[in-house]
């Protein structure tokens, strides 16, 4: 025969036979399942039977193979068996209730629980964070303003100051009326023109997206939340009676000015001990239960994003600063008033009050609801004359008798009215007094 005659049949079927065995071999694994064997554990065997020792090789559920499983693993996971699409188990949990159990807990099957991916949490994606805007700088827009209380578009915080990007300066009121506190954050307002802006600002940046809170004032006051909301929710004038709002929430709330600790810094090797919080002027679980989605940042993180080597652009900001509203106030008014200057409904304390119906579990009621707040326990601090907090308590049990209201006395102290009972009694409140 010649060396480059056609193969015979013997030559073809050797061929055939060899690349058969290679193929076999080389998807070894898909050949095992093919006919019904488990891959893993048929390593394990042939490594056995042949004295090799122990075996690295892992069965669909984790565990090694069934004849190499020792004592340990055993104690960790247990010796049940595993169904592919079931909880590992007997199989007696299936049927298990909720509430029942040493667990509490209902087992259900992958085909029960059904798509795991759930629905879109939003819009936004990580790659929307940046943005590079060549030489279109956003502008600045004047959304909202009275003094100490304003609301804008697009500002643009960078290297320690606040820029309010715009070629119409008429449109926008001074920089003091809108900030005036001066501490130790880096909270300098400044007015640029866009030709300005592309030279200190460049040609990208970093976005703050959805609606930023913040506090101007060197020192944190009672009045904050309130009047954030208040200018916030003039934004939605339809707010139903019911709390019904088209507003979204707001996303995070700055203290520019206040730091988070009011103790000095501990050394390194004290890191673990616990620390004073600086009083924000309301209660830390107030912020939680109306606002949960609410991240609180203070002059530290203010800073942090000032040191970035890229301009930060707020989408928009709602800021109060009580200084700069102290000058247009009319004498005898309390510092928030010119909040509800601006227009708005009667009903914008309703979205805030529902939620926290909601949040402590409390049925609506018809009655007519007072409650009256006193500091009589307070050492310090406005209180009333005796006598005449006596009278009040008297006059007011009183009428719930007689009228069927339904009347709440708390104490401001927290060791007498905790905030729960204290917080419930003021939102079902309807006697109270309206700022229209």
């Amino acid at each position: 025969m010649r060396w480059a005659a056609p193969p015979d049949r013997r030559e073809t079927q050797i061929l055939v036979f060899a690349f058969c065995v290679f193929f076999i071999s080389y998807h070894f694994d898909n050949s095992l399942r093919l006919f019904g064997f488990d891959p893993a554990t048929t390593y394990g065997t042939v490594s056995r039977s042949f004295g090799l020792g122990d075996s690295n090789a892992i069965t669909f559920d984790g565990r090694k193979p069934p004849g190499w499983r020792d004592s340990v693993e055993n104690e960790v996971f247990g010796t049940w068996t595993w169904e592919e699409g079931q909880i590992a188990g007997d199989g007696a949990e299936r049927s298990q209730r909720v509430s029942e159990g040493s667990h509490k807990a209902a087992w259900l099957s992958r085909k029960e629980i059904g798509d795991l991916k759930g629905g879109s949490l939003g819009s936004l994606s990580v790659n929307d964070g940046f943005l590079r805007w060549g030489d279109n700088v956003p502008t600045s827009k004047l959304v909202r303003h009275v003094a100490g209380y304003s609301i804008l578009d697009n500002i643009i915080i960078f290297d320690g100051i606040v820029y309010v990007v715009t070629d119409d300066r008429d449109a926008f009121p001074s920089m003091t009326s809108i900030v005036t506190a001066i501490g130790l954050g880096m909270n300098d307002w400044k007015v640029i023109s866009t030709k300005d802006a592309k030279e200190t600002l460049g040609t990208y940046g970093a976005i703050l997206h959805g609606v930023t809170w913040m506090s101007a004032d060197t020192t944190p006051h009672n009045s904050t939340l309130l009047a954030l909301w208040r200018t916030y929710s003039t934004l939605d004038p339809h707010i139903s009676p019911s709390g019904r709002t088209t507003l979204p929430p707001p996303n995070r709330l700055f203290f520019p000015q206040v730091r988070v600790f009011t103790d000095p810094n501990p050394l390194p090797h004290f890191h673990t001990i616990r620390r004073r919080r600086v009083d924000t002027g309301f209660h830390p679980f107030l912020l939680k239960a109306a606002f949960p989605q609410l991240t609180v940042m203070y002059q530290e993180d203010w800073e942090d994003y000032h040191k970035l080597p890229v301009p930060f652009v707020i989408k928009r900001i709602v800021v109060v600063d009580r200084e700069a509203a102290e000058a247009s106030v009319k004498q005898g008014l309390p510092a928030f008033s010119p909040a509800f200057d601006l227009p708005g409904t009667r009903h914008w304390w309703e979205p805030v009050r529902h939620t926290l119906l909601s949040f402590l579990n409390e049925p609506p009621t018809k009655k007519k609801v007072v409650t009256y707040i006193h500091r009589q326990s307070e050492p310090t601090g406005v209180r009333v004359r005796r006598e005449d907090h006596d009278a009040l308590v008297k006059a007011l049990k009183k009428m719930e008798k007689n009228y069927g209201y339904e009347v709440h006395i708390v104490s401001s102290v927290f060791d007498e009215t905790n905030w729960v009972e204290r917080m419930s009694a003021v939102v079902k409140s309807t006697v109270r007094r309206e700022f229209d």
